[in-house]
């Protein structure tokens, strides 16, 4: 029954992070087209920050749920090395969304943006110019997961005649 129940919430976790990915990434793409200074830049700055904070959260729940009940091997015909292969990369996944949660917020509260005392100034280039990079970088990270993900699951039809195009896992 517990273990039921684990399924269950990893798969609900899964497609949480997943629209919750797409929310952000739509986001991400959206922001910059729009010009820097105005009121729509700022509600989709605050947006971005709601979103990744819950995409953050989602993946922390998920990575627990991974930990304490690890996925079983469901498809008789994918060999085992390749079945613990791409859910190293899906765990990875979820590992660099809560690094770049941790860097994007580190980023915010140096640039003054999240603020936890009022009248307390916490604006401090340094730890936004390298919070920043972070974040870019752990963003391109999951790009290239994700693609690794789909490329192996392409593979894996091919090869073992195993269907699963779940990256999210």
């Amino acid at each position: 029954m517990e273990n039921q129940l684990a399924n269950k919430a990893g798969e609900i976790l899964s497609w949480l992070g997943f629209l919750l990915f797409l929310i952000v990434f739509i986001n991400m793409l959206q922001a910059p087209r729009i010009t820097i200074g105005t009121e729509e830049r700022e509600i989709m700055r605050n947006f971005h920050i709601m979103a990744g904070t819950f995409l953050m959260a989602v993946s922390m729940f998920r990575v627990y749920v991974w930990i304490h009940f690890p996925p079983q091997k469901n498809h008789r015909l994918l060999p085992e090395q390749d079945y613990i292969f791409i859910h190293l990369m899906q765990f990875f996944l979820y590992c660099s969304f809560i690094a770049q949660g941790i860097s994007g917020f580190l980023m915010a509260w140096s640039d003054g943006v999240i603020r936890f005392i009022k009248g307390v100034d916490t604006i401090d280039h340094g730890l936004w110019a390298i919070s920043g990079y972070l974040h870019s970088a752990f963003g391109f990270l999951y790009i290239m997961l994700i693609l690794i993900i789909i490329i192996l699951r392409l593979y894996h039809m091919i090869r073992f005649r195993v269907f699963s195009l779940n990256v999210f896992a």
